[in-house]
């Protein structure tokens, strides 16, 4: 996950990852400690997202997918 994420703030970034890839690594690794304590508005979209799935009859990974697109 850390390196997916580094590889992604450097596309953002317009550089390379293997340029500097602990620089990126790092980067990850904060922007993951962000999520870490979740805030109200993680806590009620969590929230959501349950009584969302209890509407809608998930019954497969293609389901899922369709469903968390439309939350977001």
């Amino acid at each position: 996950m850390i390196e997916r994420i580094g590889r992604a703030i450097a596309d953002a970034d317009g550089t390379n990852f293997s340029t500097d890839p602990e620089r990126f690594r790092r980067m990850a690794r904060a922007a993951l400690a962000a999520l870490a304590t979740p805030t109200e508005a993680m806590i009620g979209a969590a929230h959501e997202a349950v009584w969302f799935d209890a509407v809608w009859a998930i019954n497969s990974r293609r389901d899922f997918q369709r469903a968390v697109k439309a939350m977001l």
